[in-house]
């Protein structure tokens, strides 16, 4: 007989351009992020960490 195996998933909340540009965490970074990213589209704190780094390092 097969075991089940737990799978727990965690959503993570999303969050517009203007939350994210005016939040204390990316205070240092609001000019990149007004300039990546999009008007009507949400991102997760992960994302935005990452588009942050990818741009920093030129892969954009």
């Amino acid at each position: 007989m097969a075991k089940k195996k737990n799978i727990e998933i965690v959503a993570e909340d999303k969050f517009s351009k203007k939350q994210i540009v005016t939040s204390k965490r990316y205070r240092s970074n609001v000019d990149l992020l007004n300039a990546v990213l999009k008007d009507k589209k949400t991102y997760t704190l992960k994302e935005v960490d990452e588009i942050i780094e990818n741009f920093k390092k030129g892969k954009v």
